[in-house]
Formats: C-alpha cells, sequence, structure tokens
C-alpha cells in the first residue's frame, strides 16, 4: 500500500507577495535614510555658515591674538568710494591700521577690483603701518575664512553711525574719526557646497561701538 506524501512549501503567489513586501520594506527604509541624511546636512549647512559668519563677526569686533578688535579701536576711517564695502580703524597702541574688505577673489586668494559677486565674495584683512588702503596685490590682504567654506551674498557691508541729540543717524558720507561712533557690521553667507546652492542665504548682524566714544 502506497503512502500519500504531503509536501510542504511555498506556493509561486505567497513568494511573489512576500517578494513585494520586500520590496516595499526596503524602497521604505532607503527614503527615511535619505530624507534623514538630507536633513542632517541641511541642518550641518546651517550651523556651519553660522558659524563662519560668527566668527567673522568677532574678528572684526573682538579682534585676535594678534590683532585689535573694533570695540578696542581709538578711531574709525573708510573709503568714501568704496564705502560700504570697507571698514578700517586705527590701533594707536600698535600704531597701525587694520583694514577689512568684502570683494571677490576667494578662489584666486587676491582680492578683486570688480564689483561684489554671489560666487567668490568673502571678507578681507590687512593690517599696514600706513593710513592708506593696501593696494590689492600687495600681498597684505588674508582670507578670513581660511576654509573657503562660504561665500558672501549680496547686502553685505558696513554701515556708518554718528551720534546726535536725537540719537544715532547714518553718515552717509565720508567718516571722520571725530563722527562716527559706531559700525553696523551685516554679513550674509551661503556655503560653497554646490549640492545646497539654492538654500536660503543666513544674516547675521551687531552693531559696534569704538572704546572711547560715549554709550549710546
Amino acid at each position: 500500500m502506497k503512502k500519500n506524501r504531503l509536501k510542504s512549501g511555498f506556493t509561486l503567489l505567497e513568494l511573489l507577495v512576500a517578494l513585494a513586501l520586500l520590496v516595499i520594506i526596503v524602497g521604505l527604509s532607503a527614503y527615511l535614510y535619505a530624507r534623514a541624511a538630507r536633513l542632517r546636512k541641511l541642518i550641518t549647512y546651517q550651523n556651519e555658515v553660522q558659524n563662519t559668519l560668527n566668527s567673522m563677526i568677532t574678528e572684526i569686533s573682538y579682534g585676535s591674538r594678534n590683532t585689535i578688535g573694533l570695540e578696542f579701536a581709538h578711531n574709525i576711517k573708510n573709503d568714501p568710494q568704496n564705502a560700504f564695502y570697507e571698514l578700517a580703524f586705527y590701533d594707536r597702541t600698535k600704531g597701525e591700521t587694520v583694514f577689512y574688505l568684502i570683494s571677490p577673489g576667494m578662489n584666486s586668494e587676491i582680492p578683486s577690483t570688480l564689483p561684489t559677486t554671489d560666487t567668490d565674495t568673502t571678507l578681507w584683512q590687512a593690517k599696514s603701518n600706513s593710513a592708506g588702503t593696501p593696494a590689492r596685490k600687495s600681498g597684505l590682504w588674508k582670507l578670513i575664512d581660511a576654509n573657503k567654506s562660504i561665500v558672501l551674498d549680496s547686502g553685505s557691508g558696513f554701515t556708518y553711525y554718528g551720534q546726535t541729540n536725537s540719537g544715532l543717524h547714518e553718515i552717509n558720507s565720508e567718516v571722520l574719526p571725530d563722527t562716527c561712533v559706531a559700525v553696523k557690521i551685516t554679513l550674509k553667507g551661503k556655503t560653497t557646497d554646490p549640492s545646497l546652492k539654492t538654500r536660503p542665504v543666513i544674516t547675521t548682524t551687531i552693531l559696534a561701538r569704538i572704546k572711547n566714544k560715549l554709550p549710546f
């Protein structure tokens, strides 16, 4: 007598359903991972741009180990032809003038005489014993953002203020040492990462007063 042996296993339909579910799970996992990675990259982008802008503001306002800052300066000067993009202040202790310039040329590491652009505009610093602005190709200018991690966007610049009985007023003409008491520094930056070029510009602003002027 022959015994019927039942063979256990999956049917073709069951295999197809299982395969479809596996594809859906893998696809969903990949989507969620890509989304999380994108979000992490955006958060990192914003933090890096903000930190770089803050370090630029700190350098101008308070200086570093070898350079005084705006709040320790004795007077402020500017270039009437390029006032919004150039700031300079005098350090009486060292007898030198510290210059800051917003200008293209980051990629070539030499400030350009061309108008500011949104491709390689950055913040430059120079120190000189002369009151005159150093030439762009003098070799005195250095990048504040040495890593070239961000570019400065349109609207970055310096606005000068004088003191009146009614409060602060913007100075639209040449800045003289006895008239300027404060400078508003506005820096608008975005990353140099091509994959994030469509992200919005991040803005940092501060109003700094030089030390030998009365509070306002």
